[in-house]
């Protein structure tokens, strides 16, 4: 029997898993093979981690990195039940949380979980509001092996170049990437904008760089070695988001060692705190400042973040994970 069966969202969420083992920890990412503990690393692997844990007799750990609050509403769940091997929800007709059931079986999941670990204190603070549900905050990691600092003389080639201002993200309405846009408009040091990410408003924002006059790249298919040579190209890395569960971007900037621009919401203050400019949301006078004001800067010291480093972070899951293995 393994310690763990992991469900992993994508390859971020499956990070850890390596130094989790090397700790000692037998995991498998995949198979039927019974365990004593599931581990859904997300909302999105939750149904399939609560099926396993039904079938396998295990316990269930389902980590969730955010309650977005567009997603839900002031909404509450439709009835939700386990029978013969499969979720029976009955839809309300009004006031529900909607998305196709997704939330309504995500909160029946997380009320019978054995335990729901959270990133931040805000989704620690949202998963008890909105579900009933404390939950324990274990930060987890960037990608550590990946996002490190250029060396000096790659630096010194960016700041020659007309400046790169880099936003990572989805290209969503609450990632804000529009702030960037009217942001560089504003400013009298010409710069350009660079925007890495994908989703539905690629042409909104494309039509809006054209508009303000602001030259724009929108990369919808970067790779792994794509993006984190963009953050050794950018001058500065502006992370506009209304709303975040972690906000990994800033965190990898400063990792990169890249001066870095946030969004004033809690998540980035808990997070690099220390390390970035803040600026208020829906203030593009104040963001074309911090931008001006950061591209004369030194970036913040990479060591702030080395408490979310793979290693860092597989130390703090063990520790909780021998707590919940030990019962």
């Amino acid at each position: 029997m393994d310690d763990l069966r992991w469900f992993a969202s994508d390859l971020y969420t499956a990070l850890i898993v390596p130094e989790l083992r090397r700790l000692g920890l037998s995991i498998a990412t995949e198979g039927e093979r019974p365990a004593r503990l599931a581990v859904a690393m997300s909302g999105h692997t939750a149904v399939r981690g609560w099926r396993f844990a039904r079938r396998r007799g295990a316990r269930l750990l389902l980590y969730l990195w955010d309650l977005p609050p567009g997603g839900m509403g002031r909404g509450r769940p439709d009835p939700v039940w386990w029978v013969a091997g499969r979720f029976l929800r009955i839809p309300r007709p009004w006031g529900g949380y909607g998305r196709g059931g997704y939330f309504s079986r995500l909160y029946y999941i997380a009320r019978r979980a054995e335990a729901v670990w959270v990133p931040s204190r805000m989704t620690q603070e949202s998963v008890a509001e909105r579900f009933g549900v404390h939950a324990l905050q274990v930060p987890y990691c960037y990608d550590s092996d990946r996002f490190v600092p250029a060396d000096a003389s790659a630096r010194e080639a960016v700041t020659d170049a007309l400046p790169t201002l880099l936003t990572v993200s989805r290209l969503r309405r609450h990632k804000n990437q529009a702030a960037v846009l009217h942001a560089a408009a504003l400013m009298e040091r010409p710069v350009r904008v660079r925007l890495i990410g994908r989703g539905p408003r690629q042409a909104n924002l494309e039509a809006l760089a054209s508009q303000a006059g602001v030259p724009c790249t929108i990369e919808s298919a970067a790779d792994d070695l794509t993006v984190a040579r963009a953050y050794h190209d950018a001058a500065v890395v502006v992370c506009p988001s209304r709303f975040e569960g972690f906000g990994l971007t800033p965190i990898e900037a400063v990792a990169s060692g890249v001066p870095v621009v946030a969004s004033d919401i809690p998540p980035h203050r808990e997070f690099v705190g220390r390390a970035a400019r803040f600026v208020p949301l829906d203030d593009p006078v104040a963001l074309a400042r911090a931008i001006t004001e950061a591209l004369d800067a030194r970036p913040a010291d990479p060591a702030l973040v080395a408490d979310l480093t793979i290693q860092a972070a597989a130390a703090r899951f063990l520790a909780s994970l021998q707590r919940l293995l030990s019962k």
